[in-house]
């Protein structure tokens, strides 16, 4: 399998991270995760947890888009990607959208093959999830009490040919990456 693109997008806490590290072992791709872009810019500014200064996510949008035009012109032919993310928003932010639509054209411009799977989860276990041990130093949402919203959020609705919807409560991680790459397999050779 080569030239293809697994786009992992949900809320916060439903194993995007730990599945598309699995994902990108399966498909000898390259993880992309939405914290790649964003945590040298947190580093930088040392977040408390609550807020961030104004301007902060422009300058991780400036990041994710050097990477995006970079996977774009230079990403080796025939490599596989997988990339991460998070949204928050119901029916998503403004900028959510303006990432989806770059990644699209990261995939049409690669001319690659792209699987959209958006990720949910239950309140009761995006709750565990949220509040695991190691998620603080990644700079991830750590805040238990959001899950109830994080849970609520249908579905990103992007559009697009190629959907996978899981939920992922009572999922193993592995059998979540199995689940993808058995799409990919019946899209790519039905």
């Amino acid at each position: 399998m080569q030239n293809v693109i697994v786009y992992l997008v949900g809320p916060p806490g439903v194993g995007k991270y730990t599945v598309g590290k699995l994902v990108a072992e399966r498909l000898s791709a390259k993880l992309l995760d939405n914290h790649f872009w964003s945590n040298p810019i947190f580093e930088v500014v040392e977040p408390d947890g609550k807020t961030l200064p104004a301007g902060v996510w422009d300058r991780t949008n400036d990041v994710l888009s050097a990477v995006l035009e970079t996977v774009a012109r230079f990403g080796p032919p025939g490599r596989n990607y997988v990339f991460t993310h998070a949204v928050s928003d119901p029916g998503g932010h403004p900028i959510d959208w303006v990432i989806a639509g770059q990644l699209l054209w990261v995939a049409e411009r690669r001319r690659a093959s792209l699987l959209v799977v958006r990720l949910a989860c239950d309140e009761e276990q995006l709750r565990e999830r949220i509040a695991s041990a190691g998620r603080r130093e990644r700079f991830k949402t750590t805040d238990a009490g959001k899950a109830r919203s994080l849970a609520s959020l249908g579905p990103f609705p992007i559009r697009h040919d190629w959907i996978l919807d899981l939920n992922t409560s009572g999922l193993g991680a592995a059998e979540t990456a199995e689940r993808i790459e058995g799409e990919l397999m019946s899209r790519l050779h039905p």
